[in-house]
């Protein structure tokens, strides 16, 4: 069938006359060159060599079009037809050809409104007579001389044809017909829809209110909202509208929000709210009775509504409030909510929180209403102290002038929550995390990753109950972060000025390590928190509160949002479908592209962050029908590494900057594990992603992360302690292990490849695990880790310094490989509670040994003479080493700086008086207790 173009060839009509799109520029130029070659051509046969827009149109052949088909298809004269296309480059008729322009003229109203119905009943000539109108309203309402037009002339003639249209309909039609012409899009061509309504007024057709949307969005929007006018009771009528809405498109949703009779439903609501003001009811002869009754009929009104809808309620009433503190109620006070009045009110208002309508309401109330404030404080701690949101007429109370105590009063509150729930939940939490973390950073150092992870599981079989609690106390922690994020959400959301003035207290409620523990956890339990426009809102919050760059908890958020935006979308990118590839490009432009906040919190501008969206969306392959897995791993090693330059050009050296390559690992390796699965596991692709991995200088182990992560500075080196870290907390390296773990992302194992936080001060990275320890019970253990790091006081106190020198520790120290005497004598701890077993573990590396041949070494020891008081002697001389150094053992080197201690004595060196500071020294130390050197197990 032939389609329209409009007379300047810059759109084309759909099949229903009315929509459009635009043409592309090259359409354009062919369209408006075909338009003036057939006119030339008319021209040339004697007829006009202009196009007359009141009498015709523009419509282009395709194939298998007549000029009689046309004729026919459009409702007009075929003779008409003929007389406008009689042009010399058409000499025979039947001879049209597809992409061929066609004048055809304007139908007439007669023969729109008696043409074909459709399935609707609707004429199918109907859309073209509009389309019509459409074109001359636009013309008069964009006329180049306005002042030569008559207009009133004009639009007479427009409501002229109306009427004719309409007087060809029988009667019964005609109101329906007028009112589908009145609910459609006049913008552009107002002169058509000022005749619409003449037409109306001159026929005697009342039309009902419109928005304009179209006839069927229309038709949809008027059913809704008489279904709902339809009930007598306030309520019911709400909801039959809130579920009509509800189901609605989103098309009928927006012409209800503009539609007046909806709006009157609404405001009928209200009205009934309001009546007890008045006083006329039984029993509300004292203000606070006509209040009550008043909140006990919005309450009734509001209960289970929808929150837009419930806020426009609350709006509505306002005005009516203020007309009864003006009438009658002034004489005794206006309007007041007593006690019970106030504790109705309160769940009202946090029913519409976050609504612009209903925030402004809680505004307006809360000026406008005198409320009980013991009531409201009670209310306020009682929700608080739970770690829920601040009661929105709390918060709107605290927004006004003058009322200082009440606010210092709510900021308290949020400070005891802080100060005490959070502080008692996180001391739980830590010490039901101490014994395990103590074993696992210190005898873990120790371990192979099969080694630490077989300890752990016996240590948990061992202890029933251990995981269960573990799991509420981490729950608790994060159901308070949660709270808290919210309640700082809303105490930034005060007005500027008062804001300003508490602002200092508002980030130092993030300052706190315990706050940042349970906002760290809420990031790990609460992907709802980081995810989406949630996420967005969070991120730019933290924006405004100046979290942004390496604060840690910016790091962390970051990270959380990294995860659970781009990392754990990327299992679903699928090289052979081509839905998963267009859901990944659009969820990283969601995620990243023209995100201000989070570029403010990183560091960096927003069209910086834009340029990795771009080098992302390079990640993600296109789709092509003959997939070829090898054009693939080029193009996944080559855009791999360019993604990889982007990042570090922007970021260097920044905590992100693990966090956006392991980002960019998964999308690649997602693509890469599906490629695998269906088609195939060619030996190929997983060696060209360990090239692409290598070339692209993408890993650090696991020692070096837990070195940066709690030994930041610069040239530190990872062979402390918690060097361990690397078999839990293992970020993708230049092995075939990446592979594996992409695989196992893409399987879903999201917990086991997904992003691990230390928190409390320390920085999160996303990271791949390859053992239980990177799910929550590794989280807990970092953050612990990362809590003794940095120097948490209750950790470091003497008398915790053999807290663990039991045999639950030498058990665990057993699968390490230690023999029952050695470990035995290594669950002593130092006079600070230090483990001598990271300081052995790092003299055994300085020598050249794995971990495992350092507790071979460390079992021969006590198998001679006197070996085991030779054991406990070094170990003790270590102590001495680890306290001054506060158990650093990064400090232990090859050489330690100055004097070096070289000929120890006998006495000292087996009394456990030395400090040695260096492998040198000890080295020296060893002869003196007849202890071989490890050189000799290298």
């Amino acid at each position: 069938m032939s389609y329209r173009i409009d007379i300047e060839a810059l759109r084309r009509y759909n099949a229903d006359g009315v929509t459009s799109k635009a043409l592309s520029e090259a359409e354009r130029q062919r369209f408006e060159q075909a338009v003036e070659d057939a006119l030339d051509a008319r021209s040339g046969a004697g007829g006009a060599g202009e196009l007359d827009t009141s009498d015709e149109r523009v419509f282009i052949v395709e194939d298998g079009d007549s000029l009689w088909q046309i004729a026919d298809e459009l409702s007009v004269d075929v003779d008409e037809l003929l007389a406008l296309n009689a042009r010399d480059d058409i000499p025979d008729p039947d001879e049209i050809d597809a992409g061929d322009v066609v004048f055809v003229p304007q139908a007439s109203p007669e023969e729109a409104a008696t043409s074909p119905r459709d399935a609707q009943g609707v004429p199918e000539g109907e859309a073209d007579f509009i389309q019509g109108l459409r074109e001359r309203g636009n013309a008069l309402e964009y006329a180049d001389d306005p002042a030569s037009i008559d207009y009133d002339a004009e639009v007479g003639e427009l409501a002229a044809d109306i009427e004719a249209y309409l007087e060809a309909l029988p009667e019964s039609d005609r109101l329906a017909a007028l009112q589908r012409f009145h609910d459609h899009d006049w913008v552009d061509a107002g002169p058509a829809q000022m005749a619409i309504e003449q037409a109306a007024e001159a026929t005697g057709i009342a039309l009902e209110a419109t928005s304009h949307a179209g006839p069927e969005v229309e038709s949809k929007a008027r059913e809704i909202i008489a279904e709902a006018g339809a009930e007598s009771d306030p309520a019911a009528a709400l909801g039959v509208l809130e579920q009509g809405y509800t189901s609605a498109s989103e098309r009928v949703q927006r012409a209800l929000d503009r539609s007046s009779d909806a709006r009157a439903i609404i405001n009928d609501a209200a009205e009934w709210a309001a009546e007890p003001l008045d006083g006329e009811l039984d029993g509300t002869d004292t203000p606070q009775r006509r209040t009550l009754e008043m909140i006990e009929r919005l309450d009734n009104l509001t209960e289970g509504l929808d929150p837009e809808l419930a806020a426009e309620v609350v709006d509505a009433l306002i005005p009516r409030i203020e007309a009864a503190n003006q009438g009658d109620l002034q004489d005794v006070g206006g309007a007041m909510a007593g006690p019970n009045g106030t504790t109705l009110l309160m769940p009202i208002l946090d029913r519409i929180a976050g609504t612009e309508a209903g925030d402004g309401a809680a505004a307006s109330l809360a000026a406008l209403l005198p409320v009980d404030m013991n009531t409201v404080r009670n209310a306020m701690n009682d929700a608080v102290s739970a770690g829920g949101r601040i009661p929105a007429l709390a918060l709107a109370i605290a927004s006004l002038e003058g009322v200082d105590g009440f606010r210092e009063e709510v900021f308290a509150a949020v400070e005891q929550f802080r100060d005490h729930s959070i502080a008692d939940q996180a001391e739980d939490y830590h010490e039901h995390l101490d014994e395990l973390s103590f074993l696992i950073l210190n005898g873990g150092a120790a371990m192979t990753e099969a080694q630490l992870e077989a300890a752990i599981d016996d240590y948990i079989d061992s202890n029933p109950d251990w995981q269960e609690e573990f799991g509420a106390l981490q729950e608790q922690l994060a159901d308070s972060g949660a709270g808290l994020l919210e309640q700082i959400r809303q105490l930034q959301g005060l007005p500027d000025d008062i804001r300003a003035d508490h602002q200092p207290r508002i980030e130092a409620l993030l300052d706190d390590p315990n706050s940042q523990l349970a906002i760290s956890t809420a990031f790990q339990q609460r992907p709802d928190l980081v995810t989406g426009e949630a996420g967005e809102a969070l991120v730019e919050t933290f924006a405004e509160l100046g979290i942004t760059e390496d604060a840690p908890l910016a790091v962390n958020l970051a990270g959380a949002y990294l995860r659970e935006n781009v990392i754990t979308p990327a299992a679903g990118i699928d090289p052979s479908d081509p839905q998963s590839l267009e859901d990944a490009r659009a969820q990283l432009d969601d995620a990243l592209r023209d995100n201000p906040g989070l570029a403010d919190m990183l560091g960096i501008t927003t069209s910086e962050l834009n340029g990795i969206a771009e080098a992302f969306d390079d990640l993600v392959p296109d789709f092509t029908d003959d997939f070829d897995p090898q054009r693939y791993e080029i193009d996944v090693a080559r855009n791999l590494n360019n993604t990889l330059d982007k990042i570090d050009g922007t970021f260097r050296d920044t905590p992100y900057n693990r966090g956006f390559r392991t980002s960019a690992l998964a999308i690649v390796g997602s693509g890469l594990a599906n490629a695998m699965e269906a088609y195939g596991e060619d030996p190929s692709l997983r060696n060209a992603l360990q090239v692409s991995i290598e070339t692209a200088r993408v890993g650090v182990d696991g020692a070096q992360l837990v070195d940066a992560l709690l030994s930041p500075a610069e040239g530190s080196r990872a062979t402390h302690g918690l060097k361990l870290g690397g078999k839990f907390v293992h970020v993708l390296g230049a092995g075939l292990a990446g592979a594996d773990a992409l695989v196992r992302l893409n399987q879903g194992d999201v917990v086991g490849a997904g992003l691990n936080a230390a928190v409390a001060g320390g920085v999160g990275y996303a990271v791949f695990g390859t053992s239980s320890l990177a799910g929550p019970i590794g989280f807990g253990i970092a953050t612990v880790a990362t809590l003794i790091q940095f120097g948490r006081d209750a950790y470091q106190t003497a008398q915790h310094n053999s807290r663990f020198e039991t045999q639950t520790t030498a058990d665990f120290l057993a699968h390490a490989g230690f023999s029952e005497e050695a470990a035995e004598v290594l669950i002593d701890q130092s006079g600070e509670g230090h483990s001598v077993v990271p300081l052995l573990m790092s003299y055994g590396e300085l020598h050249g040994l794995t971990p495992e041949q350092t507790v071979a070494w460390v079992n021969s020891i006590p198998e001679g003479e006197n070996g085991t008081v030779m054991l406990a002697a070094l170990r003790d001389n270590l102590h001495n080493t680890l306290d001054e150094f506060d158990g650093d053992v990064t400090q232990f080197d090859e050489h330690a700086d100055g004097f070096e201690l070289a000929s120890p004595s006998l006495g000292e060196s087996r009394s456990g008086s030395l400090t040695p500071r260096s492998r040198f020294e000890l080295d020296a130390i060893l002869p003196r207790l007849d202890i071989e050197s490890p050189e000799a197990y290298a």
